[in-house]
């Protein structure tokens, strides 16, 4: 692992030519997809573009950003694949290094795709800039005005834009954005366009950027409308309009004065927060944890069982939550998790349960700190009668009531959900649309996959291709992170950093969509005179698995008992499929912590 900072940021934006077609009745479906050869000469995942359909010479707007270090060979490897619903076809890789992109004229290379055959399988463009945070970001809307009427029937116009920025080391332009189709229109409205200033002008705000604006056909060829040139100083400016200029048309006609006009109105630039800012503010981080208790995963007190409890190492489900748990914890503050099962029948009765407290304890869900979630499932994973079928949407359901209490600006919270499971869901319309409700609510979910099951479905979950619908409704954000945990068997540290990878990108578009700020860092504790020092790394003991078992338990291991200081009593039952859960966001301040 590499500790040295970066010498810099760099991104690659990358497009194709005349890749091969994978597909019979239509175009592929193309994705480039970049690695770094790591130091034990493994490729890693660097980044993915968006997939494009039907396109055989794909311009992708996504940049991978990759960190450049001047004193080492950094090998990349370029794939694209075609990207069905259901499974990816490879086209071709190309491979270079960073340096031979950076030290070309235009720091631009053209790069041969070969099939896994050595054929040719088309060609690639990479563009690479040094990246400069300007934590700036730019907003404006676009209001067109009687555009060229391209089609011989209905309203005769389903026109979109591309935005470009220019690249001056070669005089070419980027595609940078590309906006949704205004159907059935000649005077398109594209509003709350939004991107970081350094994605449209590289923060340089005399730097030209080119808006192209076309007609999509369900068919063919999309039709070219024009064009308009201008910077981003300019279209701050109040009034600015543009005539849509097409060069064709222009060249042909003496009379021609343009193929519509564009306004711009409500350009603004605002302050960028980053994720750091809102944690120094305050915001609580909240983890929820759910347990995959269906048959599958073999008899616990069988060796080769996922929830096996091996006395030389940690099984795959607590290596999970010991990597994810020791990141997210501190950021909480509370040592309290509640931890789910689902798939299994509890102690006592008959039926299937899809979310239920791994305390065995109805009227208390929650476990003190990763080592007290440790004891608890230990504990009782083999007090529960493994079933199934694998059904997600009633958990992320109770994650999202909890995630949707009590959130203001002077009370910022943000909940994570791991999802820890050995197979695929048999609920996966419900679950989709669980997670689209979700997504305008404070709440990640991060599901970890163990074992050797066939997760391909489960990638739909997450949204990174594309964005998941149900019932007609797009989720407003992508809030789903999937990880195989196969990939990062005895890497522990790096399994965290790929699960909550996503997490800040996530937290900070939320904190954004609904214009929450950060707010000011509390004060230090005051420090007294004489008073002896409150250490923050205590002396702790630990087992010949490196657990910190000095921190309490679970309720059910006898470490610690969760009580309420009020005097009233819990729920005998609670019927947690059908939503009911401890109020843990006001249970947290009321609790006390006694040993028994």
């Amino acid at each position: 692992m590499n500790l040295k900072p970066p010498t810099s940021k760099v991104e690659l934006r990358i497009k194709c030519h005349k890749i091969l077609d994978k597909d019979t009745l239509s175009k592929s479906d193309p994705r480039a997809s970049v690695y770094e050869k790591d130091r034990s000469g493994q490729y890693r995942l660097v980044g993915k573009t968006e997939t494009i359909q039907n396109q055989l010479n794909p311009e992708f707007k996504t940049p991978i950003v990759i960190d450049y270090r001047f004193e080492e060979i950094q090998n990349l490897k370029f794939e694209i694949h075609d990207v069905d619903k259901n499974d990816e076809d490879f086209i071709g890789d190309a491979s270079c290094t960073l340096t031979s992109i950076l030290s070309k004229p235009g720091q631009t290379v053209c790069l041969q795709l070969l099939t896994k055959h050595g054929k040719h399988a088309g060609s690639m463009t990479v563009i690479a800039e040094e990246i400069k945070n300007t934590l700036q970001t730019i907003k404006f809307n676009l209001i067109g005005k009687k555009f060229d009427k391209k089609d011989l029937f209905g309203a005769g116009c389903d026109p979109y834009v591309i935005i470009s920025r220019k690249v001056p080391s070669t005089n070419t332009f980027v595609k940078i954005y590309e906006s949704p189709v205004q159907k059935g229109t000649l005077n398109p409205v594209f509003s709350n366009i939004e991107m970081k200033l350094e994605d449209l002008c590289g923060g340089d705000m005399q730097r030209e950027i080119k808006f192209e604006f076309y007609d999509w056909d369900r068919i063919g060829k999309h039709d070219y409308i024009g064009e308009f040139h201008t910077n981003a100083q300019e279209l701050l400016q109040p009034n600015q309009a543009y005539n849509v200029i097409n060069s064709h048309k222009q060249e042909k006609k003496s009379g021609y004065k343009n193929s519509g006009t564009v306004s711009v109105s409500d350009a603004v630039i605002e302050r960028e927060y980053n994720f750091l800012e809102y944690i120094m503010g305050g915001c609580q981080m909240n983890l929820i944890l759910g347990i995959d208790c269906t048959a599958s995963n073999g008899d616990p007190s069988n060796p080769h069982s996922l929830h096996y409890k091996n006395a030389k190492g940690l099984n795959q489900y607590a290596n999970a939550i010991c990597s994810v748990g020791n990141v997210v914890v501190p950021y909480t503050t509370s040592p309290l998790i509640p931890v789910y099962g689902f798939g299994g029948i509890m102690p006592g009765q008959s039926e299937v349960s899809h979310c239920f407290p791994m305390t065995l304890n109805p009227s208390n869900t929650l476990c003190c700190g990763v080592n007290g979630v440790l004891d608890c499932y230990y504990d009782n994973i083999s007090k529960i009668q493994l079933h199934g079928p694998t059904y997600f949407a009633p958990l992320i359901n109770m994650a999202a009531r909890y995630a949707s209490q009590g959130q203001s600006q002077s009370n910022q919270k943000y909940t994570i959900l791991m999802i820890i499971t050995d197979g695929e869901i048999l609920d996966a319309e419900n679950t989709i649309d669980a997670i689209v409700k979700s997504s305008g609510l404070p709440l990640s979910i991060i599901i970890v996959g163990v074992g050797n099951a066939d997760f391909t479905n489960m990638n739909i979950l997450d949204g990174d291709d594309a964005v998941l619908q149900s019932g007609g409704v797009r989720a407003e954000r992508d809030i789903v992170q999937f990880v195989a945990m196969r990939d990062f068997i005895n890497r522990p540290n790096e399994l965290a950093a790929e699960v909550l990878r996503e997490i800040p990108t996530q937290f900070l578009s939320f904190m954004k969509k609904y214009k929450f700020r950060p707010n000011p860092p509390p004060p230090p504790p005051p420090v007294v005179l004489g008073a002896p020092p409150q250490y923050d790394n205590p002396i702790t003991t630990t087992t010949n698995t490196g657990i910190d078992l000095s921190k309490g338990g679970s309720p059910s291991s006898g470490g610690v008992n969760l009580t309420k200081d009020d005097g009233s009593s819990s729920p005998s039952s609670i019927d947690l499929n059908k939503g009911s859960v401890v109020d843990i966001t006001k249970g947290v301040s009321n609790v006390s912590l006694e040993k028994y």
